[in-house]
């Protein structure tokens, strides 16, 4: 009676730590795989950081070429625009004079 109760009492004993032993194994793991899971979302902030900032410098960089291209079609438009009223000049005189010459009743 006193070996089987010894017995029993060791076979718990064994489960209490085998179950024990898996436990702390399950925390490890997962202690781990939390690790590894913070260590990939940092990764992936920083890429992601990266990119914004990569996108932000191309962009930026592509509003001063707009703004210089811009600068320069205004520059041939203003120019165009004073060629056509020199071409044009004499003819707009010419005929504001004649209405302002011309007598109606």
């Amino acid at each position: 009676s006193n070996g089987l109760t010894t017995y029993v009492f060791c076979y718990h004993y064994l489960q209490f730590i085998l179950l024990w032993l898996s436990c702390a194994a399950k925390q490890t793991k997962l202690k781990q795989a939390k690790e590894e899971a913070e260590k990939e979302i940092a990764q992936f902030r920083a890429q992601v950081e990266a990119d914004f900032q990569r996108k932000v410098a191309e962009s930026s960089g592509d509003s001063g070429a707009n703004v210089k291209r811009l600068e320069q079609e205004t520059d041939a438009k203003i120019i165009h625009l004073k060629t056509e009223a020199s071409r044009i000049s004499p003819d707009v005189v010419s005929i504001l004079l004649r209405h302002v010459t011309t007598v109606k009743n």
